[in-house]
């Protein structure tokens, strides 16, 4: 059972900054025990507070989450290295002739996606892509995600609140793009990201929809 405490740091989490009354309003808690529990977060280096003035009344603090405060959430640095040594260990030396650094990288992303793809295959043969979102949705929670899904007019959008490679994305950006390959095959069809949390965003944005018949 997650304790109050867990509940407004996942909460801001997911919104990026929130004022007390917001986070006593979503979470269903006194106004008076959020107080005292982002005083203790804040203690503990985990939340921050900016004061925000407002057109009329007095002016209020909106909490968010410090650096310290984001590395309470799951991250997979072991998972990504691990992933990396079992492609290095099997590519060809005569593969990477030629290549220049960022063609060797791709071709070992394109290797860790053909992967991961066949991993997971089992939970997503023969669903179509309504039953695939619920099921990729959940696969990111069990890599360590914070991912919500919703229909669209003419499609579906995941997003993903916590980046489980933060650090590493900071100094390689293409980490991203292979994420977004990812994604792809495992929902078979055409996905866009609207935004990334490495940009700044406060989550990742997946929009998928089916592919168009030939």
């Amino acid at each position: 059972m997650q304790t109050s405490k867990s509940l407004i740091l996942a909460r801001l989490k997911r919104s990026g900054g929130s004022p007390v009354d917001e986070l006593a309003t979503s979470l269903g808690l006194a106004r008076m025990t959020v107080r005292q529990h982002l005083a203790t977060l804040e203690r503990d280096g985990l939340v921050t507070s900016r004061e925000v003035r407002r057109p009329t009344g007095r002016p209020h603090f909106v909490y968010s989450l410090t650096d310290l405060g984001e590395e309470t959430f799951p991250k997979r640095y072991d998972r990504l290295a691990e992933l990396i040594l079992e492609e290095v260990a099997r590519l060809d030396a005569k593969e990477m002739v030629g290549l220049t650094p960022a063609a060797k990288k791709k071709l070992l992303f394109d290797r860790m996606v053909e992967r991961l793809s066949v991993q997971y295959q089992a939970k997503l043969s023969g669903k179509k892509l309504p039953e695939r979102v619920i099921a990729v949705a959940q696969i990111l929670d069990e890599e360590g995600g914070f991912a919500e899904w919703r229909a669209l007019k003419d499609g579906f959008e995941i997003a993903d609140y916590n980046c489980v490679y933060r650090r590493v994305v900071d100094s390689h950006g293409d980490l991203c793009d292979w994420h977004l390959s990812l994604l792809e095959k495992l929902l078979g069809g055409d996905v866009r990201c609207s935004q990334f949390m490495s940009k700044g965003a406060e989550c990742c944005r997946f929009v998928v929809h089916e592919k168009a018949s030939i």
